[in-house]
């Protein structure tokens, strides 16, 4: 049973790093499962037995990207509130230790080629996270709901595009230094 977990584990594994090579040179729109498999050295009933296609595949790696980058969110904020400044820094560390581990997928689902849902989530995410510091009264600066989607986008494109150009320039300031360089700016919008 070990055995087959592990050989399951490795070929999900070449399917996902297959995948990104393939989006770090074209669009998911522009990737067949073919090219998928032969990057992979597998069989493209072995691709079916995982996924029924490479948007599938796309959606399962972005989907627990961002479940484990909530999980980490949550470990400093459980109930949703805005942590102080020290703790919004070692969330936001956290955060960018998770990027920096996953630099490849992560670039990928932030780039034009992902063309995927991601940034929505993230977005959307985000969105949650101010209403709900609106809604108990520790922001008093989002007065309203189109206030909140400006913010919202203000936030999640501006922490996209930095994270982005980290990456870009391969992570050339500190996680610590760039984890107080977005927390400060995070609180601005929302303090």
């Amino acid at each position: 049973m070990e055995k087959t977990d592990i050989r399951v584990q490795f070929t999900r594994k070449v399917l996902r790093e297959s995948l990104v090579e393939l989006m770090k040179e074209k669009s998911i729109l522009n990737i067949s499962i073919r090219e998928i498999c032969e990057k992979a050295g597998v069989s493209r009933s072995t691709f079916y037995t995982y996924y029924k296609d490479q948007y599938e595949l796309l959606e399962q790696m972005e989907e627990e990207t961002f479940i484990e980058l909530d999980r980490v969110i949550k470990k400093y904020n459980p109930s949703g509130a805005m942590p102080a400044a020290r703790e919004l820094t070692a969330m936001l560390e956290d955060v960018l230790r998770y990027v920096a581990g996953n630099y490849h997928s992560i670039q990928v689902f932030l780039s034009e080629n992902g063309e995927s849902g991601f940034q929505r989530k993230i977005a959307k995410f985000l969105a949650d996270r101010i209403r709900l510091l609106r809604n108990t009264g520790q922001s008093n600066t989002i007065p309203d709901e189109k206030t909140l989607n400006y913010c919202s986008a203000f936030m999640r494109d501006g922490c996209i595009v930095i994270i982005q150009e980290w990456l870009k320039n391969g992570m050339d300031m500190g996680i610590n230094d760039m984890a107080k360089l977005l927390a400060r700016l995070v609180r601005g919008v929302l303090v």
